[in-house]
């Protein structure tokens, strides 16, 4: 069957139709143009959240980083109930010696679409001490997002890291590439053992690590807090990794800075929210079996065009055509008008439900 163009008209008298069906049961024998309807697919995104204690300097509005991101999950994530799956990871695994140059195996928080439980759960303070281990946190993600694609391989899946000071804690790192962050010196690393090898900067596996991540699907967006306690050539430092590893996550920024500069609430508000609420709210999920006809789809009070330049629209992701990607300013409607439901005529006729 060809596909045909579905005017004002035509999703008039579908939404009559529609109509229809509640008050007409299936023993009439009464058939309507049939709907396919289209929802927000609900993507997994792990947070991978730096609770080190740097994260009780005071920031400019007069609050740690720690309270300004608390606050600002708050604000957002209820945003995201009903969109998306959470899960949360955080590193330093503690405060003790043993413990604070490493993470746990998986996220302390298991992915979950209840959004407030991850709120509930969510810990009151960062670690009184410890280190950076920025690359055993977001393992733990990946490694468990690929242990969920076994059982669940078609949803998207995406980290977001939230941090506040530059990874180390690499034991096994290489002196001789070793880009030193103790002591504000460029040699203690390997002048002072005492500092050694776990406070040169772990860049390399990290970057290895997301460039892997995101060759299997899975994107990494990066919201760095840097802090104005850092000296100027650690904050120089700081600044070009967060920059290279949101590059290396498939998030970046298209200007510089590449990852999401935040300081205060309101900054890592804004952060946490555009993005992700692209990601949870823009890409849809087709219900049902029949195919689409025409080039539009419906939600109350709006209407969208296929558009396959990507520039304001819909189109396909994916060569079944079960999977649909709002572009330009028809994303940011459906953000901000909180869409949960898209409809378009359907091919064949439908029973009426009793």
């Amino acid at each position: 069957m060809g596909k045909r163009r579905v005017g004002r008209t035509g999703i008039a008298v579908t939404s009559a139709l529609l109509a229809l069906q509640g008050s007409c049961g299936s023993k009439t024998g009464l058939t309507v143009p049939c709907v396919v309807q289209f929802v927000p697919d609900q993507p997994e995104i792990i947070f991978v959240v730096d609770r080190s204690g740097s994260m009780t300097e005071i920031n400019a509005e007069g609050v740690t980083y720690w309270t300004a991101l608390d606050r600002a999950l708050r604000q957002t994530l209820p945003q995201l109930q009903g969109f998306a799956r959470v899960g949360m990871a955080f590193f330093p695994l503690g405060s003790e010696p043993s413990t604070w140059c490493r993470a746990a195996p998986r996220p302390a928080i298991d992915v979950t679409s209840d959004i407030s439980s991850i709120l509930a759960r969510f810990p009151n303070g960062p670690e009184r001490e410890g280190g950076t281990p920025t690359f055993e946190g977001l393992r733990a993600a990946v490694d468990e997002h690929r242990e969920r694609r076994r059982t669940d391989a078609t949803r998207r899946r995406f980290i977001v890291l939230v941090t506040d000071g530059a990874a180390g804690c690499n034991e096994q790192h290489s002196l001789d590439r070793c880009t030193c962050l103790a002591l504000n010196d460029p040699n203690a690393c390997v002048q002072n053992p005492s500092i050694g090898r776990s406070s040169c900067l772990d860049d390399e596996r990290i970057l290895e690590l997301l460039r892997q991540a995101r060759s299997e699907g899975i994107d990494t967006f990066v919201i760095g807090l840097v802090g104005m306690s850092l000296s100027l050539r650690n904050a120089m430092i700081f600044r070009r990794f967060l920059d290279e590893i949101a590059e290396a996550g498939g998030r970046a920024n298209p200007t510089s800075p590449r990852y999401l500069s935040a300081t205060n609430t309101g900054e890592i508000a804004q952060a946490l929210s555009m993005p992700i609420q692209e990601i949870a709210t823009c890409t849809l999920s087709q219900q049902g079996e029949r195919r689409m006809l025409g080039d539009r789809l419906n939600r109350e009070g709006a209407s969208v065009v296929r558009d396959p330049s990507g520039r304001n629209g819909w189109d396909w992701t994916d060569e079944s055509q079960r999977r649909v990607r709002l572009t330009g300013e028809a994303c940011a409607q459906a953000v901000a008008s909180n869409a949960r439901r898209w409809f378009a005529p359907a091919e064949g006729r439908c029973l009426a439900p009793e």
